[in-house]
């Protein structure tokens, strides 16, 4: 998914020096999250390639907030998460993850 982090494989590649490792990284991200609200957009994913978990009462996702959702289906009755990019440009006027633009 580097079009949408910018992070290559190169860059977190065993034999990149300044990479490191997944397992120091989990801790160190474990360390920095615990007992802080979690902030971010679509973070089931994060959380899930970092093999870690975060109480669900310290989350908030905008990929789970029903005001920034789109009603999908054929009454309109499942609600969907929206794309980051999109939510940032709606409502502050960014443009993000540009393709051929470094996101980092």
């Amino acid at each position: 998914r580097t079009h949408v982090s910018g992070v290559r494989s190169k860059d977190i590649h065993a034999k990149n020096e300044d990479a490191m490792d997944h397992e120091e990284c989990r801790l160190k991200v474990g360390e920095l999250l615990m007992g802080k609200i979690l902030v971010g957009h679509a973070l089931k994913n994060d959380l899930s390639a970092l093999m870690i978990s975060h109480p669900r009462s310290e989350i908030r996702d905008t990929a789970r907030y029903k005001p920034f959702m789109r009603a999908t289906g054929r009454s309109g009755g499942k609600l969907r998460p929206r794309k980051l990019r999109d939510l940032v440009y709606e409502n502050l006027g960014m443009r993000i993850q540009v393709e051929g633009e470094a996101h980092c």
